[in-house]
C-alpha cells in the first residue's frame, strides 16, 4: 500500500477518533452521567440548573418567569431515574444534524413554573404543578478538538 494511502487512512482515523461518538447510547457516556449531576452540569456546558430552585443557573440560561422547574433536586433525581429505566435506547446523534438529540417522556414529578425573580436570575416566588412529561435534551459541548455528548438540560412539562 502506499506511503500516501497509509497516511491518509491514519489521519481519517485520528479524525474519527476526535469526533463525538455518533449513534452511541447516551446514556452510557461517561460525559453525559457527569454532566446530569445538577451540581456539575453548568461545569460540562448544559444549564440543567436553570431548571432547579436553589441552585445557580449559568448568565447565559437565567431562570425567568415563566421557566417550568423540578420542584427541588429530589424531584430531579426522580426525572433522571425514570429515563434511566426507560426500556427504548436512546441514540446520541440521531436528529437534528447529530449535535443534539431530545427525548420526551410521560414523568409525573413535582414540579414549579417560576411566578418572579431576583437580581441574579433566581425564581424566588412558583406556582407548584405536577408534570406529565420531562423533555430531556442531550447535545454536543466543548471544544472543537474535544467534544463530548452531555445532557444539556431537563424540563418538566404540564
Amino acid at each position: 500500500m502506499p506511503t500516501r494511502k497509509i497516511a491518509g487512512l491514519l489521519a481519517a482515523g485520528l479524525t474519527l477518533a476526535a469526533a463525538p461518538a455518533r449513534s452511541a447510547p447516551c446514556l452510557d457516556i461517561a460525559s453525559v452521567q457527569r454532566s446530569a449531576d445538577p451540581d456539575r452540569n453548568t461545569a460540562e456546558g448544559g444549564h440543567l440548573a436553570r431548571h432547579i430552585p436553589g441552585a445557580v443557573p449559568p448568565s447565559e440560561a437565567v431562570q425567568s418567569v415563566g421557566t417550568p422547574m423540578f420542584a427541588d433536586h429530589r424531584s430531579w433525581d426522580a426525572a433522571w431515574r425514570a429515563l434511566t429505566g426507560y426500556p427504548g435506547e436512546l441514540l446520541c446523534g440521531e436528529e437534528l444534524g447529530g449535535t443534539q438529540f431530545g427525548k420526551t417522556l410521560n414523568v409525573r414529578v413535582p414540579a414549579l413554573w417560576c411566578g418572579e425573580t431576583d437580581g441574579a436570575g433566581r425564581c424566588v416566588r412558583a406556582q407548584p404543578f405536577t408534570s406529565e412529561t420531562v423533555t430531556y435534551v442531550f447535545e454536543v459541548s466543548g471544544p472543537p478538538e474535544a467534544p463530548a455528548w452531555i445532557l444539556a438540560t431537563a424540563y418538566p412539562k404540564p
